[in-house]
């Protein structure tokens, strides 16, 4: 079996699939150098990592390649969040939802 060791950025929502027999699986996409790669993340990893990581993260990534071309993950890493600090304060001028207005 291939193994990889992969630095990207997670560019879809983190899910969390239950199966038939109750194993979490988690599913995500990294991107990587303009290549994107399905990953896999199961059993009790994955509401860890569901928790650790969301959209726009950078993550590093310790993985095995299956036979349908994604990688299952073993051991991951989170490098950086993602910053909100221009959404949460708005320095463009544009007005924000509830402002007061002053008459």
């Amino acid at each position: 079996m291939n193994s990889a060791i992969l630095t990207g950025k997670v560019v879809a929502e983190v899910k969390v699939i239950n199966t038939n027999n109750g194993t979490p699986l988690c599913r995500f996409t990294l991107e990587v150098q303009d290549r994107k790669f399905n990953c896999l993340i199961a059993g009790m990893k994955a509401y860890k990592f569901m928790y650790d990581v969301e959209k726009n993260s950078a993550i590093t990534i310790e993985g095995s390649i299956n036979n349908r071309m994604q990688l299952v993950v073993q051991k991951y890493n989170v490098d950086s969040r993602p910053s909100y600090f221009g959404q949460i304060f708005d320095y463009k001028g544009r007005k924000m939802p509830h402002r007061k207005v002053m008459l």
